[in-house]
C-alpha cells in the first residue's frame, strides 16, 4: 500500500483515536467487547485521557495504520497491572478495504517491538468465538491458544523464549 505509516498515538490526537476506534466498532460490532453505542456516550473527556495515557510511556500504546491521513487501522497494547511482564493486545482492527494487505501484521510488528523494548515477555489476546479471520491470523504469528470457552479465545504469544 501506497502512503500507509504505522505509528504510535500521538499527544493530542484523540479525535484520531475517537474516529478509528468507533468505525472499528460500527463495522465489526461482533469482534469487539464494547458495543459502538457504549463507546459513542463516552464523554470527550473519557476519550482524551485514554488516548493521552498511550502517547508515551511503557505502559500503555495504541498504533494507528494512516493512508492519505486518515486512520485505517488501530492496534494497542496495555501492560498487565498484576503481571507487569505481560501486556494485553487490545482493538485490533484494519479496515475492510485496506484487508489482506499486510496493515494487521504491520501493526502487529509496531507493538510487538514495542512490547519487547519495554521488557515485556508475552502478550495475551481475547478473540471472539466465531471471528476466524483473527484466530488464524494470531496463530500464523505465533500466538498459541491457551484457553477456550463458549465465548473466546484466549490466545498468547511469548516474546522472549
Amino acid at each position: 500500500m501506497t502512503g500507509l505509516t504505522i505509528r504510535r498515538l500521538k499527544t493530542s490526537e484523540a479525535d484520531v483515536y475517537r474516529r478509528v476506534r468507533l468505525e472499528a466498532l460500527k463495522e465489526s460490532p461482533k469482534a469487539f467487547s464494547t458495543s459502538y453505542e457504549q463507546a459513542l456516550a463516552r464523554s470527550e473527556e473519557s476519550w482524551v485521557a485514554q488516548a493521552e495515557s498511550a502517547v508515551c510511556g511503557s505502559d500503555r500504546a495504541i498504533f494507528v495504520a494512516v493512508e492519505e491521513a486518515q486512520p485505517v487501522g488501530v492496534a494497542a497494547v496495555f501492560r498487565d497491572d498484576a503481571a507487569t511482564s505481560e501486556g494485553e493486545l487490545l482493538q485490533m482492527w484494519v479496515a475492510p478495504s485496506c484487508r489482506g494487505k499486510g496493515v494487521a501484521d504491520q501493526l502487529l510488528s509496531a507493538l510487538t517491538q514495542w512490547a519487547v523494548a519495554g521488557s515485556m515477555k508475552v502478550i495475551n489476546a481475547e478473540v471472539t468465538a466465531g471471528n476466524d479471520r483473527a484466530l488464524g491470523f494470531y496463530q500464523k504469528h505465533g500466538f498459541r491458544v491457551q484457553a477456550r470457552d463458549a465465548n473466546s479465545w484466549l490466545m498468547v504469544l511469548e516474546l522472549v523464549r
